[in-house]
């Protein structure tokens, strides 16, 4: 799926707001009441919603006799406590319950370069995209001011931050990102970036490339190792040994350096490992992550470096793309190929709105912000950035929330109306503002109005105009020759209008055409 990502440019009225101005994206479908997962032996994904805890639309069970354990510090114990919505995690399930969650990062340590016009971040040599389905937690100090990580504007060069989402191959060509392969070129779909108190070790997992005795690279990192002495390198297994095409994690005490050009880890651990965890044959897997090695003649594909066997569901094979986030269920065949029963394509949001909660229903499955009204389901992402509130789910989220609320609120328009794949209680503002940003619907030049999102957003002469060749003097006709609709991607703050679903903006930002709106690469 093409669509378009929306630039981190409102600045600073936006990041009061909270409001994740970049790209639209997430889980939505499923159905109304969460799945209890009794057949599910492992279930690999984002954590989505508290109440036990929700992987891949499926609600397990949790009690005191659940296990909770930090996978980047070598499966160290841990709490509940430590858990966030849009973390990594795996699940071991026995009856419906965890006996077993297992967090793992993607990359954790110092931010290299912030690209708010490609939506990325690169940390350690590794390229992180954001999207609307990008969750941020945190704060960071400065100059004794405090600063809530709400959106990518937030982060700056040199903050340490913790990636958590799942690896996807930018590399072409038959046998890509497998094993073997030297052109095993990744980046990470950031499902949450998280600023912690303090900094903490360093940590990267992806394919080994250019292996030479004492090194090798992931890609723009090389990670150097040592065999000898005091502080020689623990590998796992042992000794050091790694091939073109190995999946590794690394680990350090100490920050990455640049010398002559080259950004260089010294390992303090390296372990061969794999992208998803290790399938027992016979038993029920539910798995997400991105399509790769997609071969639809065959009906087989690979997510996180599992076979994927789609024989029994060719016709939903057939309309895969490479990248697409999917969610796959099935058995695990004697060969360890996934033998899949089901296959759902995470629908991506097209729009992204803040403001404050009109009106919730259990009864119904909705909430209604700005007049718009959303349905919720087991696949929808439900944060509490006010009170942590846990649980907070499909079950709960109307003893939760209060009108008048502030929420973010990414969403797509289904057959029966807007879904929402994300539902964020935020602080609320000191002065009441509205935004939303998202694909173009509908336009009216002539009334100066457009729609996103079933939102209609009036401008005037007294709206700021951000758009391509704006120049010194932008106007309204130039903003609205600049949208196309059904394409372009527009960013509205303002106010609400005097009539339920209208923005009445203060601001307007067309993005240029060359932009993308998209959770992973297409």
């Amino acid at each position: 799926m093409n669509c378009k990502k929306l630039l981190t440019v409102l600045g600073v009225a936006a990041a009061t707001l909270g409001l994740l101005v970049a790209c639209g994206g997430g889980s939505g479908s499923g159905s109304q009441s969460p799945t209890p997962g009794a057949a599910t032996t492992t279930a690999s994904g984002v954590l989505s919603a508290f109440g036990s805890v929700v992987v891949n639309g499926q609600e397990f069970a949790t009690s005191s006799s659940t296990t909770v354990v930090d996978g980047d510090a070598d499966d160290a114990s841990s709490s509940m406590s430590a858990l966030n919505v849009g973390m990594s995690v795996d699940v071991d399930v026995a009856n419906g319950a965890a006996n077993l969650v297992r967090y793992t990062s993607a990359v954790r340590g110092e931010v290299d370069a912030v690209d708010t016009a490609n939506s990325t971040l690169t940390v350690m040599g590794q390229t992180v995209q954001v999207s609307g389905a990008t969750l941020f937690a945190g704060s960071k100090t400065v100059s004794g001011t405090t600063t809530s990580i709400a959106q990518l504007s937030d982060i700056s060069v040199g903050d340490y931050v913790i990636v958590h989402g799942v690896l996807a191959c930018t590399s072409t060509g038959t046998g890509a990102c497998s094993a073997g392969s030297n052109s095993d070129n990744t980046q990470v779909i950031a499902s949450l970036v998280a600023e912690p108190g303090t900094p903490g070790f360093y940590r990267v997992a992806g394919y080994v490339e250019n292996s030479a005795p004492g090194s090798f690279a992931i890609n723009g990192l090389t990670v150097d190792y040592t065999t000898t002495g005091a502080s020689a390198t623990t590998c796992t297994p042992s000794p050091c040994a790694f091939a073109n095409g190995d999946f590794v994690a690394v680990r350090s005490t100490t920050a990455p350096a640049l010398a002559s050009g080259v950004l260089t880890l010294a390992a303090t651990s390296i372990k061969t490992t794999t992208q998803a965890p290790v399938l027992v044959a016979g038993t029920v897997v539910s798995l997400e992550g991105p399509v790769a090695q997609l071969n639809t003649s065959a009906n087989t594909f690979a997510i996180r470096g599992v076979a994927i066997d789609g024989s029994a569901l060719a016709s939903t094979v057939a309309t895969l793309t490479k990248g697409e986030i999917v969610e796959v269920s099935g058995t695990v065949s004697s060969s360890g190929t996934l033998v899949a029963t089901t296959i759902t394509a995470e629908p991506h949001a097209t729009f992204s709105l803040t403001a404050p909660l009109d009106a919730e229903s259990a009864s119904a499955g909705t909430i209604t912000v700005l007049g718009q009204s959303f349905s919720v389901n087991n696949e929808t992402r439900f944060v509490d950035r006010v009170a942590n509130t846990r649980p907070f789910n499909l079950s709960n989220f109307a003893t939760v929330l209060a009108v008048k609320d502030q929420l973010v609120v990414s969403g797509y328009t289904g057959a029966n109306g807007s879904v929402a794949t994300r539902v964020e209680r935020i602080p609320t503002p000191a002065t009441p503002t509205v935004a939303i940003e998202g694909v173009v619907s509908a336009d009216t030049p002539a009334s100066d109005t457009l729609s996103i999102g079933g939102i209609t957003a009036t401008l005037g002469s007294s709206t700021t105009l951000l758009y391509p060749a704006a120049g010194t003097t932008p106007t309204l006709a130039g903003f609205f020759a600049a949208v196309t609709v059904q394409s372009s991607v527009v960013a509205i703050l303002g106010t609400a209008g005097s009539s339920a679903g209208t923005i009445t903006a203060t601001t307007a930002l067309a993005l240029p055409s060359s932009s993308e709106w998209a959770i992973g690469p297409h």
